[in-house]
């Protein structure tokens, strides 16, 4: 029987994204894959997703082993496929290089959440009824950044491993047993559904110490003994990021203490009376500063901006793209609230709550950690009481928040212990002066002691 091969390509993961780690395999040479079962799973400095094939057939070759960084537009795989499993009349693909990378739809969209949103539901396409396509051999599927038992390549018992003695587990529970030195093949079946192993089966196994340590299996060793960590991924670009940012932006800061007393009031009364409505998702003091922050900005909009270097140009954003810094096992990521300006306060903050635990459990999207016009990092969170925030390029400003916590303040003009933060503001100083920044600080203390005061703009 004839064969074709094709060649599928690293596909376009996300915006301004340029290369993927392989951080595991789920086929080999010789495999035989169904239409959009899970290729393998790949990191970018945005997110942990799987790959799905494109085709159905025989796997020939694969573009790079686990742990290897490759550019996309390179081969990712090569699949052979059998002509009597194409469509009748359809004219024979071109071989090897110089087939045409099939186009993933959708990723990153609302259309890809969704689909995602669906796996998570357990009602994913299964390879027998793919997406539509107008080549059935093609997946139009996007890219996802889930697990699910469905995409347990056919052949392969409910509760067994996959492939040679691959365990079942979701990428998030694969990069956690990475990070903690914990070998999954020997915790098959685990205790989940289906013999999926869970973190807590991970966390189990990592309590107990290894011959060797964890440490040695997860970095390497010097001569001098000292353990070395590749950095990759998220954390090369962070460090990335840290290092533009301080080589290539000019920045100032400035801050102030603030009294949450009547923030932390309002707070308490919105999720009371949402809960007489039923409304679910509690507002945090952290949702509700932000929505302030938001508010403020829209009346001292200076520093919603950019510095072009190309221009050299300052471009200054129509609508408010709120950055929020959130700290995971794969280091900082930035998750971004889309339009916050137009939001309301209880779905602001049922978005900061939705887009940090995606972050956390890796099923945030790279569309979901693009296009920020200014971040907020709530380094409070961690206990600390302030601090200096490095902005996030190539944005203009960050906000820093810190802890709220019971302090001596003065009222008037007598002491008294009262729940202040200190909030610090750096800046662009190309794009901004200590005027800007003064005038966006005052207006968010303004409204933080006083939130009644945000209604004169609603």
């Amino acid at each position: 029987m004839a064969e074709e091969l094709r060649d599928f390509l690293v596909p376009d993961l996300g915006e301004g994204l340029e290369e993927a780690t392989v951080v595991e395999w789920h086929v080999a040479p010789g495999d035989t894959v169904a239409l959009n079962q899970v290729l393998c799973t790949v990191e970018t400095a945005k997110a942990e997703v799987e790959v799905p094939s494109p085709y159905a057939g025989a796997v020939v070759a694969l573009g790079g082993a686990a742990n290897e960084t490759l550019k996309v537009g390179s081969l990712l795989a090569r699949i052979a496929l059998s002509t009597a499993d194409a469509p009748e009349g359809t004219a024979a693909a071109p071989a090897a290089s110089g087939t045409r990378e099939p186009t993933l739809v959708g990723y990153g969209h609302d259309e890809s959440i969704d689909r995602s949103r669906r796996r998570r539901r357990g009602s994913a396409p299964s390879p027998e009824a793919p997406v539509a396509s107008a080549d059935p051999t093609v997946a139009t599927d996007p890219v996802t950044a889930v697990a699910t038992v469905g995409d347990t390549p056919p052949g392969v018992a409910s509760g067994a491993t996959a492939g040679v003695g691959r365990a079942l587990a979701a990428p998030p529970v694969r990069k956690l047993a990475r990070d903690l030195g914990v070998d999954l093949q020997s915790l098959a079946p685990g205790r989940g559904p289906d013999g999926i192993v869970t973190r807590a089966d991970v966390r189990a196994a990592a309590d107990t110490p290894a011959p060797g340590g964890v440490v040695a299996s997860i970095a390497g060793t010097d001569s001098a003994g000292t353990t070395v960590v590749p950095v990759t991924g998220v954390r090369a670009r962070v460090a990335e990021h840290m290092s533009t940012s301080r080589t290539r932006i000019p920045d100032a800061t400035c801050s102030v203490t603030v009294d949450c007393t009547r923030l932390l009031e309002v707070r308490a009364a919105l999720n009371s009376a949402a809960d007489r409505r039923g409304l679910g998702t509690p507002v945090t003091p952290f949702s509700l500063l932000c929505r302030l922050f938001v508010q403020a900005l829209v009346a001292v909009p200076g520093l919603n901006a950019s510095y072009d270097e190309s221009g050299p140009a300052i471009r200054y954003h129509s609508a408010v793209h709120l950055g929020i810094g959130t700290a995971t096992d794969r280091g900082l990521l930035v998750t971004v609230v889309r339009d916050a300006d137009g939001r309301s306060t209880l779905d602001l903050s049922s978005e900061i709550a939705r887009l940090s635990a995606a972050a956390r459990d890796h099923t945030i999207t790279p569309g979901e950690l693009t296009g920020s016009t200014i971040t907020v990092s709530n380094f409070g969170a961690l206990g600390l009481d302030e601090g200096i925030p490095v902005i996030n390029h190539p944005e203009a400003a960050i906000l820093g928040v810190g802890s709220i916590k019971p302090r001596p303040y003065v009222v008037d003009g007598v002491v008294v212990a009262r729940p202040t933060s200190t909030l610090t503001l750096a800046f662009d100083h190309r794009v901004g002066d200590g005027a800007d920044a003064g005038g966006l600080l005052s207006r968010l203390r303004d409204l933080v002691e006083a939130p009644e005061l945000a209604l004169l703009d609603a």
